[in-house]
């Protein structure tokens, strides 16, 4: 086990991608030359015709700009745009820029108990889990991973010390690795990385039903190695909190019997993390067994063109430096410096004394110094970016507003292009219909283990599932609504109720009918008439 490497198979292949997907979303310039040069440790997996390949990957390597290497002293650089960030963070945004709604719906048997409000007995203690601003926080860290890497992970933890409540992390794809069965997640090893001087001390989170256990190893970049105990670093002894007494008693007596990992028993028969695809299938490796349950980033397939943006973006910011404009003059105007340094021209000076030049001596000055001015084509160079971010947006399924671009009219009046939001809505919800399980189970489960651990607060295990409802993305104008609903009641088109629901979006059937009534009251207007029922 100290040898093992890390990650195992086939997860070795996942990770290659992931370091790839992770360098542009960073903006790492280094490591993606390395990458897409062929030099790096993190490249290719294999030749065909001599061409580096990845697995699963479209087209060699070496056709890449940001991989060509630049002529042996060459001031050239290579400037990174940072469309990826963008992107990863657009798409965080379309999901949980609004945190979503976790709340149990009403069933059809509860009481009801006139001038009271139906509220789950569980609600008060999930909105402190699951409704807080830092589980909002997360929620958007786990957003950016799912589209830079493919998937995120949500996992209960706690510390009694920190919060009198469990609380959900964020972990990013490329540091776990998943179990499947009939695509369902079943258990996932989650780890953290330390590095101290040239060991990698690798903290290794273990989820199955019902346990958690943490082990520390110290090992290398590629290896796993030994297990040490949870008190060699600062940053993990506080696991060692997490043992029974019973534990610590039964080691006094029989050290022999002493396990290094931190075993937890959740007190619930359920796997306390889950996972949530950024977008499926996964085309890398649909065909590679437990690699085929991931999800597939927003960056498949957009990584030629992000280097595309690179290099106009490269080529915009060379033509500022080539705009800023070149003397070129005699070697006689030149002031002699100390041996070894060269000369300078003085460009403030206002009298030379006469010089041996080539030239007549009518020559003036001016004639005598060429003024190199270039273009600098700035209006060119954004508008191929723009082309450019317009087919990641096509290929990404977003409105090309999102990604700062304005819309193309097309027949449409100004208001339907300003409010043309459909593109990344569809593909939202697309994005909505994997993370909604994730998360009423997720919220389930943390209900349940906060029960356990902090009892008495109001948790426990409830066999519903909770409802999760995203907010709209459409910033839609509240006039445009109003003008449109009154519109709609002027020809009598539209009911109170509809009304209700259509001025406030984020509102419960509870809280509209509770309007409505409101609103009949003061019109003077009783419930309105059963249909159904038949009078005489």
């Amino acid at each position: 086990m100290a040898d093992a490497v890390w990650p195992p198979t086939p997860f070795d292949l996942a990770a290659v991608r992931f370091s790839e997907h992770d360098a542009w979303w960073s903006g790492d310039m280094e490591t993606l030359q390395k990458i897409y040069s062929g030099t790096g440790a993190q490249s290719a997996t294999h030749l065909h015709n001599g061409k580096p390949y990845r697995g699963g990957v479209v087209g060699s390597l070496s056709k890449m700009w940001i991989g060509q290497p630049l002529v042996e002293g060459e001031a050239r650089r290579k400037a990174h745009f940072g469309m990826p960030a963008v992107l990863a963070r657009v798409s965080a945004a379309l999901l949980f820029a609004e945190a979503p709604k976790i709340r149990y719906g009403k069933p059809a048997d509860a009481p009801t108990i006139e001038g009271q409000k139906w509220v789950h007995p569980g609600q008060a203690r999930l909105d402190v889990i699951m409704g807080s601003d830092e589980t909002h926080a997360e929620l958007l860290k786990s957003g950016e991973y799912s589209s830079a890497l493919g998937g995120a992970y949500l996992a209960v933890t706690w510390n009694a010390a920190l919060r009198q409540h469990v609380r959900i992390r964020a972990y990013a794809s490329d540091c776990a690795i998943p179990e499947f069965q009939d695509g369902i997640l079943t258990g996932v090893t989650l780890w953290t990385e330390y590095e101290h001087g040239r060991d990698i001390f690798r903290l290794l989170e273990r989820h199955d039903r019902g346990l958690v256990s943490f082990t520390l190893h110290k090992g290398g970049t590629k290896i796993l190695g030994e297990v040490v105990p949870m008190n060699t670093l600062t940053e993990t002894a506080h696991y060692n909190r997490l043992r029974t007494d019973a534990e610590m008693t039964m080691a006094l007596e029989f050290p022999a019997l002493w396990n290094e990992s931190v075993v937890v028993a959740t007190g619930v028969d359920e796997l306390a993390v889950v996972y949530f695809p950024n977008e499926l299938p996964q085309t890398d490796w649909r065909k590679l067994g437990v690699l085929a349950n991931l999800g597939r980033s927003d960056f498949a397939g957009n990584e030629e063109r992000f280097d595309n943006i690179d290099q106009v973006w490269s080529s915009l910011l060379r033509d500022i430096d080539n705009g800023a404009g070149r003397l070129t003059v005699p070697e006689s105007y030149l002031e002699a410096g100390a041996p070894g340094t060269g000369g300078t021209f003085d460009g403030g000076r206002q009298v030379y004394s006469g010089i041996n030049a080539l030239g007549s001596s009518s020559d003036s000055l001016g004639s005598q110094i060429t003024i190199s001015q270039f273009e600098i084509r700035v209006t060119e160079h954004l508008a191929a970016i723009d082309a450019i971010k317009r087919e990641i947006a096509n290929k990404c399924g977003l409105s090309p507003q999102h990604l700062g671009l304005k819309a193309e009219s097309g027949g449409k009046t100004a208001t339907e292009v300003v409010a043309d939001f459909s593109d990344s809505e569809l593909t939202r919800d697309k994005k909505a219909l994997y993370v909604k399980p994730a998360l009423a189970r997720l919220a389930q489960v943390a209900l349940a283990i906060d029960g356990v651990v902090f009892p008495a607060m109001g948790g426990k295990f409830y066999d519903e599932l909770p409802d999760i409802e995203f907010a709209a993305v459409s910033q839609i104008d509240p006039e445009k609504i109003a003008r449109t609903i009154g519109l709609l009641d002027i020809a009598r088109a539209i009911s109170t109720r509809q009304r209700v629901k259509d001025a406030h979006r984020d509102w419960d059937d509870e809280e509209v009918d509770e309007e409505v009534a409101l609103i009949m009251a003061e019109n003077g207007m009783g419930p309105a008439a059963d249909p159904t029922l038949i009078t005489s």
